[in-house]
């Protein structure tokens, strides 16, 4: 543990610091972030196992039955991103909107991929997008934050 002591300019008693080592090991394995949507729960299924803060994650979106909307509640570190998975078909209005506390939180919308593999970016850096989807199969909705770490909430509505 180390300590230090600041004197700030204006103060009167000098502020002390205390900084302690953080051990990865107190992180917990089946943390989930919490889903909920507007006709129930949703599954958020995760296509790999709980990463620490450092990587990046992909994570697949599942509604619960009759429901239209999921909103899923993480944070993201910098220099990180999580990539979710939404299953859609060609015709259908996709409404994505993602809020944060220090407003900090941004997504990019990706396309499924053409028959050469590529994916084509719908909406880049965006706080909120609705449109008519292109075509049919899993559409990436890929969250970042844009200064530092982000907690954010993210709203994905599918009619």
């Amino acid at each position: 543990m180390q300590t230090f002591q600041v004197f700030p300019i204006l103060a009167i008693a000098p502020l002390t610091l205390v900084f302690s080592p953080v051990n990865p090991s107190f992180v917990p394995a089946t943390a989930q972030p919490s889903v909920s949507t507007a006709a129930g729960s949703a599954q958020l299924v995760r296509s790999q196992p709980l990463q620490l803060a450092q990587q990046s994650r992909v994570r697949r979106i599942r509604f619960a039955p009759g429901a239209i909307s999921a909103t899923i509640e993480d944070a993201v570190v910098r220099g990180t991103r999580d990539t979710y998975l939404v299953g859609a078909s060609k015709g259908q209005t996709m409404t994505v909107a993602i809020a944060s506390l220090e407003n900090n939180a941004v997504f990019e919308l990706k396309a499924p991929p053409n028959k050469a593999g590529q994916r084509r970016t719908l909406k880049p850096e965006a706080i909120s997008w609705t449109g008519v989807l292109p075509q049919s199969g899993d559409y990436q909705v890929i969250v970042g934050g844009t200064r530092g770490n982000a907690s954010y909430k993210l709203q994905v509505t599918i009619k």
